[in-house]
């Protein structure tokens, strides 16, 4: 009895002692085995969508603040490359350029399949894949994702189809759409983002404790349609944060397109701005608590030490600034600085970098992060290289300034590329053609040319140039030299013609360089008949032609081939002397438009090849013939005579009366400019009864066509496409009481404004570090815009006109080298901006000038250059 005691006793207490173990396994995780947790860290990328930095969206989310800033690294100068969703986020996730990677915006290319082929196989995400971290991908992907497909690189998968929700929208998970409707508690999407992405870190933690964990969390706030928490519905009345020093300042005639037809905002669009900034910190705040929640698990799976956490936005937004109601996709600081924090180990709390980066930094960061070696073709760089010299230890070394600027082994570039948009090939045409123009202008107006104008022309150019600057071949021709230089009437370039001695005539054309206006550049005469020989011709053709009458001379077009077999063999002589002999044709053209050759040709090789070497060979025979031929009607059309029908007739006695003709050629030239004058007045005209202004309406305003705003039911028009707002070359959309599905809603009526323009391609540089705050831009349609922010931080004024030359010339071949870079190592070099060329001093007298330019500009100065040691 005692004996079954006692061993039940023992049973109880090992029962205990057993589940007190098992218990503790799950209360207390730091006292789980630490040797089972992986080496290498986990990585945390938050990336909210839209999101500003300079409208002071930060301030509102102190938890974040609390997360991020004090326990980590703010880059205080974070850019993005492009300001666009598809393309910026195209460059987050492959390192890369817009101009390498080709998604110029959101739809052009956005998620297609040349991205999926060429560039999606390339993410962070597929070389972390590949190194063992267990990947997974929470919410908005890229614009155009059509949820077809899961991503190379991801192992857990919740994308989002199409563009930003809150609510109604549809999620592929892991191979399967799944449809979400509009209950909060179970779709919204912001929470979705942060329990799912909390539960894939909880599962691989606890089943796959030796494998690291790679997350993006890509939420969609604040981006539209700005669908708050019901918790958060109520807050930020009245907030004024991004009323900045350039809110309403309208219209900027000193700045692009888009900014000068735009005027002050009306009292409707400003109360706009202010409920929408009002939305946008709502949704906000769903954000601040997926950051707490997902820092909150990483601390109790004893992970936080372990995690380097990145949290960004994929561009900036505007609200108001320089009167645009709203949007993004502008080159000012608005739209391109973006919030960048970075926690994790090794990372001083509370420390502040003040280098310039972008966010194709961010994919080869990551990669560093992780011990993967960053692949030679990313455009971006590691910023743990400034993280690691900001630490402790590298502090008493004097790698950083009293400004936080961190100064690295392999230096850091100062400079980076913000490019919008693209240049279709018909455009690419246009401005190479004005390009090439302006060029010859300005070259023809200078007395000599130097060597900084010749770099921008041909070769062809460059040897007709260097061959008239040299005194033994001006005009007009003496005893012994070779050539002369003309400058023929209407023709841009001077010609490069022979001496000839024994031309008289030509000799007496010429004057000072340019030839007589009594000699014809074109080529032609002018003749008239006498009043004699039209009679009599009159009389022949009234006489000789019936009214049926059909020249015979009008022929059908053949082939050479035709020709060639209608000639009979009794010609076979004359076949020798042409050009191509013809030979069996062993592969003909069906009537289905379909090839078939003989047999033997599909079987033997060497019959096989044999023929196609003569096909090659009449081939370029062929092309020979077409390029001679092409010559011969260029001939016959200069020379061409009044009347083709009468020279049949013989040419004894035409009776012609040759007269002397002036340069038709400038004649040709003035009568095309006034029919272009003409048709740009009609073209005007036109516009203005078009765009005519409505009644109370202002005339740089959208047409607010009131019988469009409440369409039929069953009519459906989007929104930027809504017959109540047109505008000619603008981007202009409607907002009405309808727009927003939750609180606080929008009562005050519809009304139209526009974003954007056609026009509003530009490639910029800016620049950043010590001494040198600024941003240099070059449009599309030739507008070029300069600001330092040193003297002007909220990029007010213009300051194009008081930069010099030399400036101006190196801030152009800089953007062009930043445009042409593939690589960090070109992206670096180019982005290193070597000031000291400028300082060189000398006066040279007083110019009017075109800077020659690639693409994109044109400017026109009147200044003495002088160069001075204040290089602004």
């Amino acid at each position: 009895m005692w004996t079954l005691h006692i061993l039940f006793v023992w049973m109880l207490m090992l029962g205990l002692s057993l589940g007190s173990w098992h218990q503790s396994q799950y209360d207390d995780p730091k006292s789980s085995s630490r040797q089972k947790k992986s080496q290498k860290p986990n990585i945390v990328l938050i990336l909210t969508d839209d999101q500003d930095e300079m409208l002071g969206s930060m301030e509102v989310m102190p938890k974040t603040l609390r997360i991020m800033r004090d326990q980590g690294v703010h880059f205080n100068n974070s850019f993005v490359s492009t300001p666009m969703c598809c393309p910026s986020r195209s460059s987050i996730l492959t390192g890369l350029y817009t101009h390498n990677h080709n998604v110029h915006t959101n739809n052009n290319n956005c998620s297609s399949p040349y991205w999926q082929r060429t560039h999606e196989t390339r993410t962070f995400a597929t070389y972390l894949n590949n190194a063992g971290y267990r990947t997974g991908y929470f919410g908005k992907y890229l614009n155009e994702y059509n949820g077809t497909y899961i991503p190379p690189g991801w192992r857990e998968w919740v994308g989002l189809i199409k563009n930003t929700r809150f609510y109604n929208y549809t999620v592929n998970f892991n191979g399967n759409k799944m449809k979400h409707m509009d209950n909060y508690y179970q779709d919204y999407f912001t929470d979705l983002i942060a329990n799912d992405s909390v539960t894939f870190l909880k599962n691989s933690k606890q089943y796959f404790p030796r494998r690291p964990v790679l997350m993006v969390l890509s939420v969609p706030a604040p981006h539209g349609p700005e669908d708050a928490a019901p918790q958060y519905q109520h807050l930020f009345y009245n907030n004024t944060l991004h009323r900045t020093p350039t809110w309403n300042m309208a219209p900027n005639p000193d700045k692009q397109f888009l900014l000068k037809v735009t005027g002050k905002m009306e009292p409707i669009e400003q109360k706009f701005t202010d409920i929408l900034h009002q939305k946008r910190l709502q949704t906000l705040q769903s954000v601040d608590e997926l950051v707490e929640k997902v820092y909150n698990e990483l601390w109790y799976l004893n992970e936080l030490e372990n995690t380097y956490i990145i949290y960004t936005s994929d561009h900036g937004y505007h609200l108001g600034q320089f009167g645009v109601v709203k949007g993004k996709s502008m080159p000012y600081d608005f739209d391109t600085r973006v919030p960048l924090y970075i926690r994790g180990p090794g990372i001083k709390p509370r420390s502040k970098i003040s280098n310039i980066v972008v966010n194709i930094d961010l994919a080869p960061t990551i990669l560093d992060m992780a011990g993967v070696a960053v692949p030679s073709h990313m455009d971006g760089r590691s910023m743990l290289k400034l993280i690691r010299a900001r630490s402790y230890r590298d502090q008493d070394h004097g790698r950083i300034d009293s400004n936080n600027f961190v100064t690295t082994k392999r230096p850091w570039r100062d400079t980076i590329l913000l490019e919008r948009g693209k240049v279709t090939i018909k455009k690419r045409k246009e401005l190479m053609r004005q390009q090439k123009k302006n060029f010859l202008e300005t070259v023809n107006s200078l007395p000599t040319i130097s060597d900084s104008y010749l770099k921008y022309a041909t070769p062809k150019q460059k040897r007709i140039f260097k061959e008239c600057s040299k005194p033994e071949n001006q005009p007009p021709c003496k005893k012994g030299q070779k050539y002369q230089c003309i400058q023929e009437y209407g023709r841009e370039m001077p010609r490069l013609m022979k001496c000839r001695l024994n031309d008289k005539g030509r000799r007496n054309m010429q004057k000072d360089g340019y030839l007589s206006r009594k000699y014809c550049p074109c080529g032609r005469r002018k003749y008239k008949m006498n009043r004699r020989e039209k009679q009599s011709q009159k009389q022949f053709l009234m006489k000789h032609v019936s009214k049926g009458f059909t020249p015979k001379f009008i022929r059908t077009k053949r082939s050479y081939l035709q020709m060639v077999g209608n000639v009979s063999s009794s010609s076979q002589n004359s076949i020798s002397s042409l050009p191509v002999q013809p030979f069996d044709r062993r592969c003909r053209v069906l009537p289905n438009d379909t090839v078939s050759c003989d047999r033997v040709l599909y079987q033997d090789p060497v019959e096989w090849k044999t023929h196609k070497e003569k096909l090659d060979e009449m081939i370029e025979e062929y092309r020979k013939m077409l390029e001679d031929l092409r010559v011969y009607r260029k001939h016959l059309k200069a020379s061409k005579p009044l009347d083709s029908y009468l020279n049949q007739f013989g040419k004894e006695d035409t009776g012609y009366m040759e007269y002397e003709c002036e340069p038709c050629n400038s004649r040709r030239l003035e009568r095309k400019k006034e029919i272009d004058q003409r048709r740009r007045r009609r073209r005007n005209r036109k516009k203005r009864r078009k765009h005519k202004p409505l009644n109370g309406e202002k005339a740089n305003s959208p047409l607010w066509n009131s019988t469009y705003w409440n369409l039929p039911p069953d009519e459906k028009v989007s929104r930027r496409k809504h017959p109540a707002c047109k505008r000619a070359t603008m981007d202009c959309t409607l907002m009405d009481n309808t727009h927003w599905k939750t609180p606080p809603y929008w009562t005050n009526g519809p009304f139209c404004f526009c974003t954007n323009s056609n026009n509003n391609t530009y490639w910029c540089i800016r620049t950043i570090n010590e001494t040198h705050d600024l941003l240099y831009c070059e449009f599309i349609n030739n507008f070029i815009s300069y600001y330092d922010l040193k003297k002007d931080p909220y990029q007010m004024r213009n300051a194009i006109h008081d930069v010099n030359y030399g400036i101006l010339q190196q801030l152009h071949e800089q953007l062009n080298a930043m445009r042409a870079c593939e690589g960090s190592k070109e992206c670096n070099k180019a982005g290193l901006f070597d000031w000291m060329q400028l300082l060189t001093t000398g006066t040279y007298e007083v110019l009017t000038f075109s800077v020659p330019c690639t693409f994109a500009c044109k400017i026109n100065f009147r200044i003495s250059i002088q160069f001075e040691v204040s290089l602004f």
